[in-house]
C-alpha cells in the first residue's frame, strides 16, 4: 500500500495565485466567490493529476483551504496599487447612483466620504488580509472537496483472480 502524502503546496500555490489574480483585478473581482471556489477546483485537479491512487474529501479540503489562503494573500498584494482606481469607480458608481435615485442618504454619504479619503493604513490592510483568508479558505474548501469529487476518484487496479486449476481426475 502506498502511504506516500499528497503534495499539497505546488497545487495551491499555482491555483491560488491564478485565483488571487482575477479576485483582485477590477471589473473581474465580482465573481471572487467563483474564482476561489474554481481555482480549489483545479487545485484538486493538479493533486489529482499528480497522485497516484485515490484522494479524500480530506485532500481536497487541505488543498482548496491552502489555495484559499494563497489567493487571499494574492488579493491583497494587488489591492494595494490598484486601490486609487477601486476608490475612483466606487466613487463615480454612488455618483452616477445619486443622480439617478435624487439623493443619496447622509449616513451612506458620509461613509463614502471616509471610504474614498483615507490613505493606506497597515492594521486595515492586514485585518483585511486576515478576513480575506478565513472567507476564502472557506470557499476553498468547498471547492476542493467539489474539485476532489470530480477529479480524485482513481480505482485502484484491481488484484488478478487467483489462478485456477482445471479439474483434476481424482479417480484412481
Amino acid at each position: 500500500m502506498n502511504n506516500r502524502r499528497p503534495e499539497y503546496l505546488v497545487p495551491a500555490l499555482i491555483a491560488g495565485a491564478v485565483a488571487g489574480v482575477f479576485s483582485g483585478i477590477p471589473f473581474v473581482n465580482c465573481l471572487c466567490c467563483l474564482w476561489i471556489i474554481g481555482g480549489a477546483m483545479l487545485a484538486a485537479h493538479m493533486l489529482a493529476k499528480n497522485t497516484p491512487g485515490p484522494l479524500t474529501a480530506g485532500d481536497g479540503a487541505i488543498v482548496g483551504a491552502l489555495t484559499g489562503i494563497v489567493a487571499a494573500t494574492v488579493d491583497a498584494l494587488m489591492s494595494v496599487p490598484l486601490r486609487p482606481i477601486n476608490e475612483a469607480f466606487v466613487r463615480r458608481f454612488m455618483e452616477s447612483l445619486a443622480r439617478v435615485a435624487g439623493q443619496l442618504p447622509p449616513g451612506l454619504q458620509d461613509l463614502m466620504q471616509r471610504r474614498t479619503s483615507t490613505g493606506f493604513s497597515l492594521a486595515g490592510f492586514f485585518l483585511g488580509l486576515f478576513l480575506s483568508a478565513a472567507i476564502f479558505a472557506v470557499l476553498g474548501v468547498l471547492g476542493g472537496v467539489i474539485g476532489i469529487s470530480l477529479f480524485g476518484r482513481k480505482k485502484t487496479p484491481a488484484p488478478p483472480p487467483p489462478a485456477t486449476q482445471g479439474p483434476t481426475d481424482a479417480t484412481v
